[in-house]
């Protein structure tokens, strides 16, 4: 076991050294360096392929949407008025790397021994350290805020550092230390886990227990929770690096999977060049019909991007009934084919919708009996998973007034569709693919 162990370590780490070996500087600042600015890159179009800048090209599919809106602007603001927790570096002794090492420990508002309380372990980028995090998205004061407006449940945060060789300090190369990112697995289970278990009141069911990171930290959340599935219930990796597993050897039992995971929670930007590696394992974990978030966002490689999957995913960890989706009008954003069978025969549409400049409009084909019917559609809106619009339809001579009413899926709207006072119909829209 040890040999196949190591020997995927160097795996690994030869993947992601060789993907990234041309994006060092890009990465160090986009990847975990100490930066709170979002990097600035051109406008560009929301669909179709397009060069991704980090990493590679960027082929957007229909599934490839915001489920969220962006976080209010002061979501990592903080308020004098509430309680506040803690956040301190505390050090402890690793076996695996036979050294001393550190990570910063947030405990919430209250935080009393007589309380279990669940875990997050909350890993950072191949440029970072255990501050990173700290240092663009301060999770303690978005933990803070969000435990006292009640949309996350009190909750313990470590922020550990993910490099597991004895000069774990983010310098230099960066990428010669990506083997010691592999190492950190058996860190993290044979001595931060057991370590944190001992000094603080934690409740070690692995239903309380949960991993997230960003880039290669997200990766690591893949690999470490998917692979240890007896540990971790939640899981939720942001922008995935390319130390991540395949799906196949991430998943290699579907239906443990399917009992074991409370919550697989799986971000990436719409601009984010390393995009593909976390659409890969959406498409697998979809084929095999395995429930998850997919939420792509229109960041690149960026702090934006991390911070705002930090603050959607704290509020559906540990929870029974997980945040809903809120969906952007974004999310309708492509076309949708139907047939509505009809009292004047089979009507097949086709419907284009696009938001531009926070506005969404758009456009339908309709094809009846041979004769094409164009016409424009207005009054488009999404609230919550609710979707509604309106059409105008030029048929024989006159305006016909159309509305549509139903709900949105990721693929899918199940629409009611009235035509003026003569006829109501039920359909289904499908994204075309």
């Amino acid at each position: 076991m040890k040999f196949i162990f190591k020997a995927s370590v160097g795996l690994l780490a030869l993947t992601f050294v060789t993907f990234l070996s041309d994006q060092r500087v890009q990465a160090q600042g986009a990847a975990g360096a100490d930066t709170t600015a979002t990097p600035q890159r051109p406008q560009q179009p929301r669909g179709g392929r397009r060069g991704g800048g980090f990493g590679g090209p960027i082929e957007l599919g229909p599934d490839d949407v915001a489920v969220y809106d962006a976080p209010p602007e002061d979501f990592k603001t903080e308020r004098e008025r509430i309680p506040h927790g803690k956040l301190e570096t505390v050090e402890y002794e690793s076996k695996t790397v036979g050294t001393t090492r550190k990570m910063q420990v947030y405990t919430p508002p209250g935080y009393s021994s007589d309380t279990k309380y669940p875990v997050l372990y909350l890993l950072h980028g191949i440029g970072g350290d255990e501050t990173e995090w700290q240092r663009f998205a301060t999770p303690n004061v978005m933990f803070d805020n969000l435990i006292a407006d009640g949309k996350a449940v009190p909750m313990i945060v470590v922020m550990p550092n993910g490099r597991a060789q004895k000069n774990d300090r983010s310098e230099g190369n960066v990428f010669e230390s990506a083997p010691a990112f592999a190492v950190f697995e058996r860190d993290l289970l044979d001595d931060v886990i057991p370590f944190m278990e001992t000094k603080y009141s934690i409740d070690n069911n692995r239903e309380k227990r949960a991993i997230a990171g960003l880039s290669m930290g997200g990766g690591q959340s893949f690999n470490f929770g998917l692979g240890n599935l007896d540990t971790f219930a939640w899981v939720g990796p942001f922008s995935a690096a390319p130390n991540t597993r395949k799906p196949e050897e991430l998943i290699p039992d579907v239906a443990a999977a399917k009992a074991k995971l409370k919550l697989l929670w799986i971000s990436c930007g719409n601009k984010d060049g390393l995009i593909n590696i976390s659409q890969r394992t959406h498409q697998f974990l979809k084929k095999n019909e395995i429930e998850h978030v997919w939420h792509v966002d229109g960041h690149g490689h960026d702090p934006a991007h991390w911070s705002s999957s930090l603050y959607w995913f704290a509020q559906s960890v540990f929870q029974d009934k997980p945040v809903v989706a809120k969906l952007s009008g974004d999310s309708l954003a492509g076309k949708w084919s139907a047939t509505i069978d009809t009292q004047i025969g089979e009507q097949h549409y086709e419907y284009t919708i696009e938001t531009k400049d926070s506005q969404t409009s758009g456009t339908a084909v309709m094809k009846l009996n041979g004769e094409t019917f164009n016409s424009k559609l207005a009054k488009v809106k999404l609230e919550g998973k609710s979707v509604s619009f309106e059409e105008t339809l030029n048929f024989q001579g006159n305006d016909l007034l159309i509305t549509y009413s139903g709900e949105l899926t990721a693929d899918e709207m199940q629409l009611t569709r009235k035509v003026g006072e003569f006829a109501t119909e039920k359909f289904a829209a499908t994204r075309a693919k």
